[in-house]
């Protein structure tokens, strides 16, 4: 059974009529809520053969990589309660299809991620404790390689997602006696004598021909010298000086003749091995050219067999919002700039600027909506591609991308204050945690429609991978091509509302970085992908970094909750970190 949770939100200290000191107290109570689920899922799996002495095993290592769930109606979910099967799954296929087979519950795993449909809506959830039956393979998708299988299969489903419902009370504590204060004389501490330790603190003392050296004392910060030593030297006479330098003139002499005859040595020596390997090896030509030829066509299948399968790395988020035409126009106001310090500049010819001003709605976990405008000047947007096209930095490692990063959020962190005055007063108005202060800024930016940022052309022949031929060949969305590393600066990102992943966890960066959250941006290279880490108390996964635990959190697609990443993204191995606020 798991426990509720407490946390003291707020505490408030007051004086009560009886003139005594009280203490408010605002408790968070999260009490966990098991939402138990039925329907019929869709999916794939995958199985290893498990090693047999014999070789003659037919038993595969099975694993459901990928599921949906088709729920029919509100009467497929309900709170603490358990579904049991037959008797329950009657609405959702005819009795005489069901059988009672039950799938071996020590072969699913704990947590099965899968994606919800229900009401025409769809949603990513993690059932635990999952519970299958009538498990059916369709044979027409079966397939077998080598020692691996492949295939499709339907079953019934049931299990919970878990989940927690907040209360909020207020107590109060006292009254509040404060103890006397005692002043005990506290006893000056006498010194000890120092312990010499083995850490030398790098300062020597020499008489004659005598040496000491100075330590790091055990018990306390104090310096002790150690004890003398002989120290004394042979000397270096003057017959021994002269023997050392015309050994050294004999030695240079020689290397200068070995260097003049080197080439014509290699050519001798290498002319007479060529006619002996050509003696001793021509019956054995035909079969080396044949072995060669062989190499080669090995080598080559194998690149042309890793460059397919390397297109195939990339995550490939699925955009599933659309805005309203108030959110897809903004409004572009002209005005004058006085941001000038240039006096007779501004009197003589005023500096003109525009103010583009975009609405957003959207809604966080819970369903609460939320909606607000913040502005961009035309002439910060203009600075950042600029500086963004003309930074001195190129994309060709790791640390240069992390670099560019760095870079393009230093210089575009204080251009969008209207951005960060709007989150002020939301979460001023409903009095949010921390947490779910956090949570309405990413739904913020999980809102906004995905658009694929790509340093080249919106052409599909100008790139490898399979998520972007396929992006753009089947007009998934939009593209936004012909940006300097692929990416979209903070002001930009804001302003024209195109972005993908790097673009997104950049301005997420960017945020939480301004309101001291202790964040980090996660880069793959093997997935080609970008997700955001944060060090809150939220249960998921996380990346560990020196003992704290950063939550991983999706930000290409709407209702991504922290701790919660696509299964083919989830091996933490692949993740790193390019940049940390703290």
């Amino acid at each position: 059974m798991i426990d509720k949770i407490t946390n003291i939100i707020h505490e408030e200290p007051f004086i009560g009529k009886d003139g005594l000191s009280y203490i408010k107290i605002t408790k968070e109570i999260l009490t966990p809520r098991k939402t138990y689920l039925k329907g019929t899922i869709t999916g794939k799996y995958r199985g290893s053969k498990l090693p047999d002495e014999n070789d003659k095993s037919e038993l595969f290592d099975f694993e459901i990589y990928e599921a949906e769930v088709l729920c029919n109606s509100l009467d497929d979910f309900r709170k603490n309660q358990a579904f049991i099967f037959p008797n329950d799954f009657k609405n959702l296929s005819n009795e005489t299809k069901i059988k009672g087979t039950v799938f071996p519950k020590d072969k699913l795993p704990k947590t099965l991620p899968v994606l919800i449909k229900a009401n025409e809506k769809s949603f990513g959830v993690n059932v635990l404790e999952p519970q299958l039956f009538e498990f059916d393979i369709i044979h027409k998708l079966h397939q077998t390689n080598g020692d691996e299988v492949f295939g499709t299969f339907d079953a019934f489903i049931t299990g919970y997602v878990l989940d927690y419902e907040r209360e909020e009370i207020e107590e109060v504590v006292g009254p509040i006696v404060k103890a006397p204060v005692i002043n005990v004389p506290i006893k000056p501490i006498k010194p000890t004598s120092c312990k010499c330790s083995t850490i030398e603190t790098g300062k020597t003392e020499t008489k004659g021909d005598y040496i000491r050296k100075e330590f790091k004392c055990k018990n306390h910060n104090d310096n002790v010298w150690g004890d003398w030593k002989y120290n004394k030297e042979e000397p270096f006479g003057c017959m021994g000086c002269f023997s050392q330098i015309f050994a050294i003139i004999a030695v240079l002499i020689g290397l200068f003749f070995l260097i003049q005859l080197f080439p014509f040595l290699l050519i001798f020596v290498g002319f007479y091995l060529v006619l002996f390997l050509i003696g001793f090896l021509a019956p054995y030509f035909k079969w080396i050219f044949r072995i060669l030829g062989i190499l080669f066509l090995i080598v080559f299948l194998g690149s042309l067999v890793k460059t397919c399968s390397g297109s195939s790395q990339h995550y490939s988020p699925t955009p599933l919002i659309v805005d309203t035409p108030r959110e897809v126009n903004p409004v572009i106001e002209p005005i004058v700039d006085t941001t000038t310090t240039n006096a007779i500049d501004t009197l003589q010819k005023p500096k003109l600027d525009s103010i583009i001003t975009r609405f957003r709605r959207w809604k966080d976990y819970s369903g609460k909506n939320y909606e607000g405008k913040y502005q961009i000047r035309v002439s910060d947007f203009n600075k950042a591609r600029y500086y963004k096209n003309n930074l001195n930095l190129n994309q060709r490692s790791i640390n240069s991308y992390d670099k560019v990063v760095f870079s393009l959020k230093e210089f575009d962190k204080n251009r969008f204050n209207s951005v960060y005055n709007l989150f002020d007063s939301i979460g001023k108005a409903n009095q949010l945690s921390k947490i779910k202060f956090a949570e309405m800024i990413v739904t913020f930016v999980q809102d906004i429609p995905y658009v694929i940022v790509l340093n080249d052309g919106c052409d599909a022949s100008l790139y490898n991978d399979k998520f972007t031929r396929n992006y753009i060949l089947n007009r998934q969305g939009e593209c936004d091509g012909n940006q300097r590393f692929g990416i979209n600066t903070p002001v930009e990102f804001l302003t024209n509302l195109k972005g993908d992943c790097d673009t997104r966890t950049l301005l997420l960066y960017t945020i939480f970085s301004h309101y001291d959250y202790d964040v980090a941006l996660m880069s793959s290279e093997f997935y080609g992908h970008s997700i955001i880490g944060i060090n809150l108390p939220i249960n998921g996964i996380a990346y560990i970094y020196n003992n704290q635990k950063y939550v991983l959190w999706e930000t290409t697609a709407p209702n991504c909750e922290p701790g919660i990443i696509p299964n083919e993204i989830s091996n933490l191995n692949n993740w790193r970190i390019s940049l940390k606020s703290k």
